[in-house]
């Protein structure tokens, strides 16, 4: 499955070891504020031309930066034609919620373009997830897809998975998994943050990965 994200989140373990350089403490705020939604210290927004200064009295143009970027991707893609977004289900996302961090985080991030018609809460969690779902290991792939339901149907509908932060992958693509056997076609995903443990990866631009190829490599 191809994910698309927008900064390389440099972790704060790698961080005690090599510190991050300004681009990625610009990255690492940026991905906080966008999955919180809460200000934390001023930070830019990185963009091909020019940097978009943060501060607490206009902490809402991270998530919509984001929600430009969620557009961008999907306009760029020929075949992800008028998709469903589905939030991968934040750690409150029980069934009977009435809301939930990821989805409150994607409706503000989308509500100034007309994507935000395509968000559906498609997945719940029956059960709490386990401790740091978004670190769990590949070996856990079935049992998070276990714990997922589908409060959607989706049977036949084309859709891209949108998340905040992805670290291991293991919950995307057990998201992937769960979608699929309620016969939607998932056609790739999109994260603000890759959490990285190197300067391999940029700390903001337009960026892919094959998220199986990944997942392969760190478990060799």
């Amino acid at each position: 499955m191809k994910l698309f994200f927008m900064c390389g989140y440099y972790s704060d373990a790698a961080n005690e070891s090599a510190a991050r350089t300004p681009n990625y403490w610009d990255a690492y705020r940026f991905c906080r504020a966008v999955r919180s939604g809460q200000f934390e210290q001023p930070f830019n927004i990185h963009t091909k031309s020019d940097k978009i200064r943060v501060a607490k009295a206009n902490i809402g143009l991270a998530r919509r930066a984001y929600g430009r970027f969620i557009a961008k991707r999907i306009a760029e893609e020929g075949s992800w034609s008028n998709p469903l977004l589905v939030p991968i289900p934040s750690e409150d996302a029980l069934i009977n919620a009435k809301e939930f961090r990821s989805w409150v985080m994607l409706s503000e991030a989308l509500a100034p373009i007309e994507l935000k018609w395509a968000l559906v809460d498609a997945l719940l969690w029956v059960e709490p997830p386990p401790p740091l779902v978004q670190d769990a290991d590949v070996g856990q792939r079935d049992e998070i897809a276990g714990l997922m339901t589908c409060d959607f149907p989706v049977s036949g509908q084309a859709i891209v998975l949108v998340d905040d932060l992805v670290s291991t992958g293991t919950t995307l693509l057990a998201a992937r998994d769960r979608l699929r056997a309620e016969g939607a076609v998932v056609l790739g995903a999109i994260a603000c943050g890759r959490v990285i443990d190197d300067f391999d990866t940029e700390a903001f631009g337009r960026q892919e990965i094959w998220l199986e190829d990944v997942v392969a490599d760190a478990h060799r």
